[in-house]
């Protein structure tokens, strides 16, 4: 896999498009964890992926007694909101520059 392809891939995961639709619509020649580990090493994941983690972590929350690994669990929730609040504006703000060319 070269350097564009994985670009391509992160761009793509970033966009909050699933691994699996990544894997079989653009890039089936690989296998399917060349393109997962290409999108997690490029620090992107899908909001598919991310609202899993989230609800993983709620669900290990709630089976735990002890208050610091419900503070630890509390923070890795914050960065993984966090995650999917910038990729939504980020996705906003591409969504706005197609709207304005499309619209002059």
């Amino acid at each position: 896999m070269d350097d564009k392809e994985i670009e391509e891939i992160i761009r793509l995961a970033g966009e909050g498009k699933q691994i699996s639709k990544i894997w079989e619509e653009h890039f089936p020649e690989y296998d399917y964890y060349d393109v997962y580990f290409a999108a997690y090493d490029g620090g992107e994941r899908s909001a598919l992926g991310v609202k899993r983690m989230i609800t993983n972590r709620l669900n290990k929350m709630a089976e735990s007694r002890r208050s610091s690994e419900r503070k630890e669990i509390m923070e890795e929730l914050d960065d993984l909101v966090w995650h999917l609040y910038e990729s939504l504006k980020a996705s906003q703000q591409k969504l706005d520059k197609i709207r304005r060319v499309i619209n002059k």
